[in-house]
């Protein structure tokens, strides 16, 4: 059995990828394993279609798009794809991944009343992304519990200070429930 995802990528994104997932704790990235999670890092040539059978088989569109995304979390293949190595993109997508692996066969966010509830009561959301919908609030909110941020996002930094300030319960969520998330390095510290 494997202790984290499988990794589809050249030697150096895998490195790369690999340096972002260790933000999670050993004991989320065995779960994501465990239900068969992939990373794959596609190629500057290669479009989501050309490597998702679900997206081919859905003709989703997603590569016509003015700017396709950076990265996408397919959940019938449990496969994150990833157009972009940025923490930022690597941390929100697996957050999908994750959200989803909590919730067995179905998204953590859309069921937890705790989630649920945070959202529905928030007036001030960490990420403007945050605010479109219950899975896209919880990986953006994951993301600033691992201060995941990309210099070149015209978003506000996602920090756990700002996840505490505008969302202290999806803090104390992430704090309670999902601690194995921290990452260890000091780097990453919280308080």
């Amino acid at each position: 059995m494997r202790n984290r995802p499988a990794v589809e990528a050249s030697p150096d994104a895998r490195a790369s990828i690999d340096a972002v997932l260790d933000r999670f704790g050993n004991s989320a990235l065995q779960l994501a394993a465990n239900v068969g999670v992939r990373v794959i890092n596609l190629r500057a040539v290669e479009t989501y279609r050309d490597r998702s059978p679900a997206l081919r088989r859905l003709a989703s569109g997603v590569d016509e798009w003015p700017v396709p995304p950076a990265g996408l979390y397919v959940v019938a293949e449990r496969t994150v794809y990833l157009r972009s190595l940025s923490p930022m993109t690597v941390i929100h997508e697996t957050m999908h991944a994750l959200d989803n692996a909590l919730g067995g066969n179905c998204y953590l966010s859309s069921t937890e009343h705790e989630i649920r509830t945070a959202f529905k009561d928030a007036r001030a959301f960490v990420t403007p992304y945050a605010a479109s919908g219950l899975d896209e609030f919880f990986a953006e909110c994951g993301r600033a519990f691992f201060n995941a941020n990309d210099a070149r996002s015209p978003w506000p930094a996602a920090t756990p200070e700002r996840l505490r300030s505008y969302s202290p319960g999806m803090f104390d969520f992430f704090e309670a429930t999902v601690a194995s998330l921290r990452p260890t390095c000091e780097a990453h510290q919280y308080r």
